[in-house]
């Protein structure tokens, strides 16, 4: 790891839960990598790496927990997150198909999308539940308000649609006990919390647990540590934030940028924080004055993520 950077406080609106949170921390490159949209980072405990894209550059990155050891793959397709497969390979879901491969490299083949209707959503953020199944949200190509979805890839590959009225989806992650399913909603600026039961995949009904009316940033891709609290990618905010099972700011992390995406626990005890960003949506006079935007970073955050799940399919 190289390049490390000290990250300062940050000040907090009025009205926060707490008003100095701010925790300095060694933020650090991870690898020499910039992207214009970095995106969905997932560990292998079963390889020692971490996979992610650059989803406007389509770009399939790999490398272990010190940031080397590793390959670019070109994508086809720009992707909108993957899943680990308990089999070996990848399950792709691109902006407009999904895919499933027997090797991280690919070949990928497509599998049926089921209800979804590419020319009116496409897909974004997923996450995998303990039980291997696969969770992805949607937004319109206008990001038309409403206009997306929550969706469930089940082993048998059938897709089922979970919920709508979605404009701009975003991380997924559930609570230790698999009792709370989490899901942002970037363009209202939301989090919703939902009722899950792990046995059936069924989900209760959709409740804010994060109103981001009166914070800095959006809510990006998140995860959630061993200890059940929520760890956020606040973009435009250029932090990351950590929230109780109560919604309560408990910590945040200042960023060498503004514009954190996602978020994953690395290594073989989970306790290094990955964090991917992007270039995309800076100005000319923004990008000279953010270097590293785009760059992948890593932190001792003091907290244990949790195992990675892989699909069942």
């Amino acid at each position: 790891m190289t390049d490390a950077v000290r990250s300062g406080p940050q000040a907090f609106p009025p009205g926060s839960i707490r008003e100095d949170v701010s925790m300095p921390s060694t933020v650090a490159r991870f690898c020499d990598t910039i992207d214009e949209l970095g995106e969905g980072p997932v560990w292998d405990h079963r390889t020692g790496q971490v996979t992610w894209f650059d989803v406007v550059n389509r770009i399939l990155h790999r490398r272990d927990a010190a940031g080397r050891n590793g390959s670019d793959t070109a994508l086809a397709r720009m992707p909108g997150c993957l899943a680990l497969r308990e089999g070996g390979g990848l399950l792709l879901a691109s902006r407009n198909g999904i895919a499933l491969s027997d090797s991280p490299e690919g070949p990928f083949r497509d599998i049926d999308p089921g209800p979804l209707d590419f020319s009116v959503e496409r897909i974004n953020d997923g996450s995998t539940d303990r039980r291997g199944r696969f969770w992805f949200g949607t937004f319109s190509p206008r990001v038309t308000e409403g206009a997306g979805g929550l969706y469930r890839l089940d082993p048998d590959l059938s897709v089922r649609k979970m919920d709508d009225g979605v404009t701009m989806s975003n991380g997924i992650s559930w609570s230790p006990d698999d009792r709370t399913l989490y899901f942002a909603d970037s363009r209202p600026g939301q989090i919703y919390r939902y009722a899950f039961s792990p046995e059936t995949g069924e989900i209760g009904p959709r409740q804010v647990f994060l109103d981001y009316r009166d914070r800095p940033g959006r809510p990006d891709g998140c995860t959630v540590d061993a200890e059940g609290y929520l760890w956020v990618a606040e973009v435009g905010a250029g932090r990351v934030a950590r929230y109780d099972p109560e919604a309560r700011l408990e910590r945040t992390i200042p960023l060498p940028v503004s514009r954190p995406t996602s978020v994953a626990f690395i290594g073989q005890d989970l306790g290094t924080l990955l964090i991917t960003t992007m270039r995309l949506g800076l100005s000319d006079e923004e990008k000279a004055g953010q270097a590293l935007a785009g760059g992948t970073f890593v932190v001792q955050p003091g907290a244990a993520g949790l195992p990675e799940p892989l699909f069942k399919g």
